[in-house]
């Protein structure tokens, strides 16, 4: 009678085992089967935005070229090499150390439109603001003295040129004009540190007179252009030239002609 009792007894210890082993494994894939349907229902949802999306771009309208006027307003900011060339004709060379003026890099921004006139060709005109420098070192070989300063030729001006652009969306142009333009002051910046090494005070001057307000430049240079539908980036390189003295000749005896290379770069919106 003991030896039934005991194998009754194993009997019921592995069938409660066995109840348990199923049970577990009914409540892991309870709690799996929880852990995946968010997923699916996640990627579900990322398929029927991206479904709607796709929908909403094929009933957009292709982008027009047709309706553009081919008229195009920018603003550009300028970074310049700027240098010039100089002729001494002064009584006993008193302007001599202007010749050892090198060249500086001076900042500019502009304002401007181009208007279509057909056939790839197009007028720009705007407004300009725009530095030119020079700057000029010396330093003693026999003391700690040095001696600085640099000339800022502040200029406003309106530049216009003519245009020819081949592309759409990526364009490729080429340009040549002319700027009368208006020398508002120049900024002279001088330095000076004595034999013993003292820094003295930068002192700082607007001149305002001795020189001809009025000029003309002419420039020429290469670009691109990279729209996105109608606003854009453009990017050129320009060889710029001044025609007229800078100086006063009759009074100061100075022959300075202003030259450059210029790059610009700026933003673009077409119509």
């Amino acid at each position: 009678m003991k030896i039934k009792y005991k194998r009754k007894e194993t009997h019921f210890k592995y069938l409660l085992l066995g109840v348990l082993f199923f049970s577990g494994l009914s409540v892991t894939a309870q709690i799996s089967g929880g852990e995946v349907k968010p997923k699916k229902e996640k990627k579900e949802k990322k398929k029927e935005v991206k479904a709607k999306e796709d929908e909403y771009q094929r009933t957009l309208p292709p982008f027009d070229y047709e309706n553009l006027t081919g008229s195009t307003y920018y603003i550009s900011v300028l970074g310049q090499y700027s240098y010039r060339d100089f002729q001494d004709n002064s009584v006993y060379s008193f302007h001599a150390k202007k010749l050892d003026e090198k060249s500086w890099y001076a900042p500019g921004i502009t304002l401007g439109t181009v208007m279509d006139l057909g056939g790839n060709f197009g007028l720009e005109a705007g407004l300009s603001f725009f530095g030119h420098g020079e700057q000029y070192f010396y330093e003693d070989p026999n003391s700690d003295s040095t001696y600085f300063y640099s000339n800022m030729y502040v200029q406003a001006g309106i530049p216009l040129k003519l245009r020819y652009t081949y592309g759409q969306d990526f364009q490729v142009f080429g340009f040549a004009g002319i700027m009368p333009l208006n020398i508002l002051n120049i900024r002279n910046r001088t330095d000076f540190r004595t034999a013993e090494g003292v820094e003295t005070e930068e002192v700082f001057q607007k001149i305002k007179q001795g020189f001809n307000p009025f000029n003309i430049m002419v420039s020429g240079g290469l670009g691109l252009n990279y729209y996105v539908k109608y606003f854009g980036l453009t990017l050129n390189v320009e060889y710029r030239r001044h025609l007229g003295n800078t100086y006063s000749g009759d009074t100061f005896k100075r022959v300075h002609h202003m030259y450059g290379i210029g790059v610009n770069l700026g933003l673009t919106y077409r119509i």
